[in-house]
């Protein structure tokens, strides 16, 4: 689906699995730090930062690679749905959430519906998005999306589809 099976992102997948551990050891100075440098807006710090938009790709495209191994592909007909829920407990579909605010989600929705251009077209408007706290807030929303998929109980394979 989306993450590293080709190699193309090999730098930015040993950036993201670092980020990815940081979180799940609750490290969170260290990940502040890493997550501080790696999301300086473009053309600021060269260096780190220049990985953002790959680190970004390689966490969504796990996240939907995760969801699909836990849940099973749709079936023809059947759509994944993402709702979000406020901190007031307000459910609200992830496609009528601000694009700024929405671009994991939106990213993951296509390329579980096997979109992956749309994909690209949010994360590379991520990859160019000049406000920092945007940028990490992407990251974090990613890596604790991604934590929280690896860490959740789920049943045995989901059943085969019939042939």
């Amino acid at each position: 689906m989306g993450s590293d099976l080709e190699g193309r992102f090999r730098p930015e997948a040993e950036v993201a699995g670092r980020l990815l551990a940081l979180a799940s050891e609750h490290r969170y100075a260290t990940l502040g730090r890493e997550l501080s440098s790696l999301a300086a807006p473009p053309d600021i710090v060269p260096g780190p930062g220049s990985f953002y938009g790959g680190v970004l790709t390689w966490l969504t495209g796990a996240i939907a690679d995760v969801a699909v191994a836990r849940l099973g592909r749709a079936a023809e007909g059947e759509a994944f749905v993402l709702e979000v829920r406020t901190g007031g407990g307000q459910v609200v579909d992830a496609r009528k959430l601000p694009p700024r605010q929405a671009r994991v989600a939106r990213s993951v929705l296509a390329l579980l519906a096997g979109d992956p251009a749309a994909a690209r077209v949010h994360l590379g408007a991520a990859a160019r998005e000049p406000d920092s706290e945007v940028r990490v807030t992407a990251l974090i929303e990613a890596l604790t999306w991604l934590n929280s998929l690896l860490d959740a109980p789920t049943p045995a394979l989901p059943d085969p589809p019939p042939e």
